[in-house]
């Protein structure tokens, strides 16, 4: 982590209960992390604020809703100068429905 950065302690303590919660809930999980950024030639890019990658993340946890294998997500948007505004996410599969991953 960068000596920069400065972690929030809320945030930290909603995603750390967030996690034990899903832990507790389900015996075998697997984490699926993916980062989602605009590339600087594109018009997304060029975004004044998060909102419309916010709306994008939406629509697209919607539809990941539907695969029962899903069972939880979170993600959180970042700013930074090289990659703009971006999303790091995070997708639960239950491993007990899915037995080859």
């Amino acid at each position: 982590m960068p000596k920069s950065y400065t972690p929030n302690w809320f945030f930290t303590a909603l995603l750390d209960n967030h996690i034990n919660q899903m832990m507790a809930r389900y015996s075998c999980l697997r984490a699926l992390r993916m980062d989602f950024f605009y590339r600087k030639d594109t018009p997304d890019f060029l975004q004044p604020d998060h909102r419309w990658l916010e709306l994008q993340l939406r629509m697209l946890l919607e539809q990941v809703e539907q695969f029962e294998n899903i069972v939880g997500f979170f993600w959180v948007i970042e700013w930074t100068a090289d990659h703009g505004f971006h999303a790091h996410a995070v997708l639960w599969i239950d491993r007990q429905r899915v037995k080859k991953i």
